[in-house]
C-alpha cells in the first residue's frame, strides 16, 4: 500500500530526531571523557573518548527506540519503512526437471565413487566426464569405442549404496576394481565369442551318441551317409542272406 505524504513526513522527522539524539549523546560522552582525562596521554584520551562515545550512542539508540514506539503508534506511523513481501510459492518440479536432476546426481555419484578406482583423483573422478541416466547408472567414454559403466546397488536401511564399475566393450562386460586393471583390459585384445558348431550340438545330444554306439542310423539324423558306406552295407546284407540260404 502506498504511503501518504503525511506519514512520510512524520517518519522523516522522527528518524531525524532520533539521529540527532544519538549523535548528541555520543558527542557529549566523548567530549566529557576527553576533558576528564586531561592528565593522561593524548592517545589514551582519544581511545577512551571514542569508547565512551560508542557506548553512549548504543544507549541513546535503545532509549529513543523505546520512546518512539508509543509515539509512532499514536501518530499511526509504522515502526519500519518497509514491509516484508510474502514469498511466492515455488513451482512444483516437472517430470523432465526431476529426470535431469537424477541424471546429474548419477554422474556426480559415479565420479565420487570412482575415487575407489583412482586414488589420484584423475579423469574418472570428474563429473563432467560422466553421463548420467534416469535409472541411476552413468557411463564414461573410453578409447577404442569402450566405455565404463557405473551401476548402483540398492541402498541399505541407512541410505548407503555401493557402485559397481563395468568395462563394456564389444557387448562384453567385465568388472573392474582399479584403474590399473582397467588399463590392462583396454590394452588386451577383445575376446571373440565362439559360436557352437553343429557337431558340438550333436555331441551334446544323448540320442545321437546312443545311435552312434549302436549303429542305428535313425537316431543319427545329423550324420550324412555317402554312397560308399551305403554300398558296403548292401554287400554285408547280401552276404548275410546267402549265408542264411546255405544253412537252410
Amino acid at each position: 500500500m502506498t504511503e501518504t505524504l503525511r506519514t512520510r513526513a512524520i517518519r522523516a522527522a522522527l528518524d531525524t530526531a532520533d539521529n540527532i539524539a544519538i549523535a548528541a549523546a555520543a558527542a557529549a560522552a566523548g567530549l566529557t571523557t576527553y576533558r576528564a582525562l586531561a592528565a593522561r596521554p593524548t592517545e589514551t584520551r582519544f581511545t577512551l573518548a571514542a569508547a565512551a562515545a560508542g557506548l553512549a550512542a548504543c544507549l541513546a539508540d535503545q532509549a529513543t527506540t523505546q520512546l518512539r514506539r508509543p509515539l509512532r503508534h499514536r501518530l499511526g506511523v509504522p515502526a519500519y519503512s518497509y514491509a516484508l513481501a510474502a514469498a511466492a510459492p515455488a513451482p512444483a518440479p516437472s517430470r523432465e526437471q526431476l529426470a535431469a536432476e537424477v541424471a546429474a546426481d548419477a554422474a556426480h555419484r559415479a565420479a565420487t565413487g570412482a575415487h575407489g578406482l583412482d586414488r589420484s583423483g584423475g579423469s574418472l573422478t570428474e563429473a563432467d566426464n560422466w553421463l548420467g541416466s534416469e535409472d541411476g547408472t552413468a557411463t564414461c567414454e573410453l578409447p577404442g569405442g569402450a566405455h565404463l559403466l557405473c551401476v548402483p546397488a540398492p541402498a541399505d536401511q541407512y541410505g548407503h549404496s555401493t557402485r559397481t564399475y563395468l568395462l563394456v566393450r564389444d557387448g562384453e562386460r567385465i568388472r573392474v576394481s582399479s584403474i590399473s586393471e582397467l588399463v590392462a583390459l583396454l590394452d588386451a585384445p577383445a575376446t571373440d565369442s565362439v559360436q557352437p558348431t553343429d557337431n558340438d550340438d550333436q555331441a551334446d545330444d544323448p540320442w545321437a551318441a546312443l545311435g552312434r554306439d549302436l549303429a542305428i542310423a535313425e537316431l543319427c539324423p545329423g550324420e550324412p551317409f555317402d554312397g560308399d558306406d551305403q554300398a558296403d552295407e548292401d554287400d554285408v546284407d547280401q552276404e548275410a542272406d546267402a549265408h542264411s540260404a546255405g544253412l537252410l
